[in-house]
């Protein structure tokens, strides 16, 4: 399994502005000693190994957040609301779609993710999201891509925005399912 370059640059623009250039700087310097991948400057269509990557943003939490696995869910929004706010998909949603953001996920996943599969389940009254074949199961791709979800529902205005875990990488099963409900 690979994960594009998109992946590493929008951790690398949530780390500047959160923490600073310098900070960002340091940390890579100090990790590309350990992960040589990131010796070299990482392009939006890179690919890179997904244990590397998987690698760097566990680094990431131990020295930033004190390995706090909620992090990556806050990826995971924040990067929902850039893209949402000012990135690639601004112009495409408007307050309210949240159906149509849902079913757009598996394509944010494919952008991000050479392996793996997220489908989307509509439901009645609820919408699943179904993580499956991960070869590398970690909490960063439920978390994160569920964060994802969670925020971008948010950003449209979603009220009383819940969410229930059935299945997750978390929990130790080998595939990730939530409910998200949106009153």
């Amino acid at each position: 399994m690979e994960v594009k370059g998109v992946a590493f640059l929008a951790r690398q623009q949530l780390m500047v502005q959160t923490h600073g250039e310098a900070a960002w700087k340091a940390f890579l310097t100090d990790f590309a000693k350990k992960e040589p991948f990131f010796s070299k400057p990482v392009m939006p269509v890179s690919r890179m190994p997904a244990d590397a990557f998987l690698r760097l943003n566990d680094e990431l939490l131990a020295r930033f957040y004190n390995n706090n696995p909620s992090a990556y869910w806050q990826f995971g929004v924040k990067s929902a609301e850039y893209a949402l706010g000012q990135g690639q998909l601004k112009a495409m949603f408007s307050q309210g779609d949240f159906r149509r953001f849902l079913l757009f996920t598996p394509g944010i996943w494919k952008g991000y993710f050479t392996e793996g599969d997220l489908n989307v389940l509509p439901g009645q009254d609820h919408t699943d999201l179904h993580i499956t074949h991960v070869p590398r199961p970690h909490p960063y791709f439920e978390l994160s891509v569920m964060g994802f979800a969670s925020g971008g529902l948010a950003y449209l205005g979603a009220q009383n925005l819940k969410h229930q875990v059935l299945k997750g990488f978390t929990r130790n099963d080998n595939e990730v399912l939530y409910r998200f409900n949106v009153g």
